[in-house]
C-alpha cells in the first residue's frame, strides 16, 4: 500500500507541474481505445470467520484458519473512454473510464490452514458424506465457470516526447478506483459472488501517430494493479482477498478539440 501512495504523490507532483507550466494555450481532447487484457493469476487469500463443525468423515475447521487458492484467468477485452487536456510543455492530464472482463480458466491448489486439499473428497467443502464416487476438490475446481469484471475511473498524467510532427512517444502514470465484481462458480457451485471498490494504480507507455491536427491514433501498454479486496465466500463461513494485476495492450484514437497550435 505504501508504494501506492508513493505513486499517487508522483502523479500529483506531475499534475501540479503541468498546470503550473500552462502559461500558453493548451488543447482539450476526447478519445477511446480497445484492446487485450492479459490478467495475472489471482492469488486468493482469506480466512474462516466462523467455526466449521466436524463430521463423521472430516475434522472441524476453526475460525481464523487460513484459506487460499490460485485462480487462472483467460485473456479478455478491455474498453476505455478518455477526456484530457494537453499542455504546450509536453504534459497531458486525463480522465479515463474503463471496463474489462476476464473469464475463469480454472482454480487450483486450494489450501486450508496451509495444507493443499485438491486430492481430498469434495464433500469436505459441503460437509456431506465421503463417498468414493464423489469427485475430488481439485476436480471440482478445475472448471471454467466464473469471471472477474472491472469498472474503473482513473486520473492520469503523461509526458509526450515530441520527436517529430507526427510521431510522439509518451509515458504516464495514474491512480483511481476499480469496482470489481468477482464471480467464482466452479462446477456450478456458488463459491463467491460479491463486489468491492478498491484503490487502483497504473503505469503506461505508448506512442501517438498524428494523422492530422484533428485526429490521432495511439498504441499503449498499461500495467494496472488493484489492491486486494475482501469478498464473502458463500459456500463456507469465510472471506477471500482477491488481488488483480493486468497487462493491457490497447489501440485507440484521440480527437483534439482545438485551442492549441
Amino acid at each position: 500500500m505504501r508504494s501506492s501512495f508513493k505513486l499517487f504523490a508522483v502523479l500529483a507532483a506531475g499534475t501540479s507541474l503541468a498546470f503550473s507550466g500552462a502559461a500558453h494555450a493548451g488543447e482539450p481532447y476526447v478519445g477511446a481505445s480497445a484492446g487485450l487484457n492479459l490478467p495475472s493469476d489471482s492469488k486468493n487469500r482469506g480466512e474462516f470467520e466462523g467455526d466449521v463443525a466436524a463430521t463423521a468423515d472430516f475434522d472441524a475447521i476453526a475460525s481464523g484458519t487460513d484459506l487460499d487458492w490460485t485462480t487462472e484467468l483467460n485473456n479478455g477485452l478491455d474498453l476505455n473512454l478518455l477526456a484530457g487536456y494537453r499542455f504546450d510543455n509536453g504534459f497531458r492530464v486525463e480522465l479515463q473510464g474503463f471496463y474489462n472482463k476476464s473469464n475463469v480458466d480454472l482454480h487450483r491448489d486450494l489450501a486450508v490452514g496451509g495444507t493443499v486439499i485438491d486430492a481430498v473428497d469434495s464433500a469436505v467443502l459441503t460437509r456431506g458424506a465421503a463417498d468414493p464416487a464423489n469427485p475430488t476438490v481439485g476436480t471440482v475446481l478445475s472448471t471454467d465457470d466464473g469471471q472477474i469484471k472491472n469498472y474503473g475511473l482513473m486520473a492520469n498524467a503523461f509526458y509526450d516526447f515530441q520527436i517529430s510532427e507526427s510521431l510522439v512517444p509518451y509515458v504516464g502514470a495514474g491512480v483511481g478506483f476499480t469496482r470489481q465484481d468477482v464471480e467464482y462458480a466452479p462446477s456450478g457451485i456458488d463459491v463467491v459472488d460479491d463486489k468491492s471498490t478498491r484503490f487502483t494504480y497504473q503505469g503506461m507507455a505508448g506512442v501517438t501517430y498524428r494523422l492530422s491536427p484533428s485526429f490521432e491514433l495511439f498504441g499503449q501498454y498499461t500495467y494496472r494493479a488493484t489492491d486486494r479486496g475482501d469478498y464473502d465466500v458463500n459456500l463456507l463461513p469465510a472471506t477471500l482477498g482477491v488481488k488483480s494485476e493486468q497487462s493491457i495492450f490497447n489501440l485507440g484514437f484521440r480527437i483534439p478539440l482545438g485551442g492549441g497550435s
